[in-house]
């Protein structure tokens, strides 16, 4: 008698088991599209998982690109430092394209400059750009020490962090896989314009906006990455980005600020920057930029075209926000959420 109550008792455990087991399990599916955002952002309200970045690989990045010494268009180390941005998109299962062109600046002529366009996802018909200039200056015209001012520059904010935000991303997603075409272009040949002047600047996206490595290329919109690594840095609404891309641009500092990064993405509105967003939204896609700015001061921060853009002005906590802005609109936008 007592081994069949026992018995009994053994049969209705198993079922209340069996039932709790069913309810987690349901809950798990229906749960299983959790916002996982990064520490300081509100629950989203349409669930979508959003990974996280992480700052010591992006430090990490830029130390590499600054390995390589200056990476001005037509020198060994230009070459290198671009076949480790090939390697390394690759890596993460993107297709690239090298698309080649002559670039003159300064004294130089004909220089070798590569575009470089590395595609997740290409065959997905919803499609987002993200870019970046990988170049590096070849002089240091702003520098308080006149003696080094005919001097390249290591341009660790000012070309390199930018790059490490892209490949970043790149590296998540490959880890998350996202319901969007994403193609990252990091533009050669930005950085070589002379102060004041017209000439030099951008002719990578010049470039590009010509001759896209596609020629029915498009995309919903476009965001650019310039100077995102350096501690204090702000990010003001920039006048080219409001006329082109305004609606993109405020879901995105909407966006940022929601996730408690008010200090970094500020309300305030600046003039026109040429910039690569320029030329790719004169090719009929809408292009913001998140560039470094200081509205008060009406300019680009101390070290800008200094040989203090070094890696000391590299400031973790603010390339991993900016990096974590971008990265959630990108999956944001993939459920149609951003």
């Amino acid at each position: 008698m007592a081994k069949k109550v026992l018995t009994g008792h053994l049969i209705n455990s198993m079922k209340q088991l069996y039932v709790i087991l069913l309810i987690c399990a349901l809950g798990a599916i229906g749960g299983c599209k959790t916002d996982t955002a990064p520490p300081g952002e509100k629950a989203a309200k349409v669930a979508v998982n959003i990974p996280a970045v992480n700052g010591d690989r992006l430090y990490a990045s830029v130390e590499k690109q600054l390995s390589f010494g200056h990476r001005i268009p037509g020198t060994p180390e230009h070459l290198a430092c671009k076949e480790w941005i090939v390697s390394t998109m690759k890596s993460f299962g993107a297709t690239v394209t090298e698309q080649a062109f002559q670039a003159s600046f300064f004294d130089v002529e004909n220089a070798d400059a590569y575009n470089i366009i590395a595609s997740i996802n290409p065959d997905h018909k919803q499609r987002v750009l993200l870019a970046a200039h990988w170049d590096s200056r070849m002089v240091a015209e702003k520098d308080a020490d006149k003696s080094m001012q005919d001097k390249p520059i290591m341009g660790a904010d000012d070309g390199g962090s930018g790059v490490a935000a892209l490949i970043e991303i790149a590296r998540v997603m490959t880890e998350n896989p996202i319901d969007l075409g994403v193609d990252f272009i990091f533009f050669d040949a930005e950085d070589n314009g002379v102060s004041g002047g017209s000439g030099g600047w951008c002719l990578g996206s010049k470039h590009w906006s010509k001759t896209k490595h596609e020629p029915n290329y498009s995309a919903k919109f476009g965001i650019l990455l310039d100077m995102v690594g350096s501690k204090g840095a702000v990010f003001p609404k920039e006048a080219i980005s409001q006329a082109y891309a305004k609606k993109y641009q405020d879901k995105i500092w909407q966006l940022a600020q929601r996730m408690g990064y008010s200090d970094y993405f500020v309300d305030t509105r600046i003039g026109a920057v040429e910039d690569d967003h320029k030329y790719v939204n004169e090719a009929g896609i809408p292009m913001l930029d998140i560039i470094n700015y200081n509205p008060n001061d009406n300019n680009f921060a101390h070290y800008h075209h200094t040989h203090k853009d070094d890696i000391s002005v590299i400031d973790k906590r603010t390339l991993r926000v900016v990096t974590q802005v971008v990265t959630t609109a990108l999956y944001k936008e993939s459920e149609r959420s951003l």
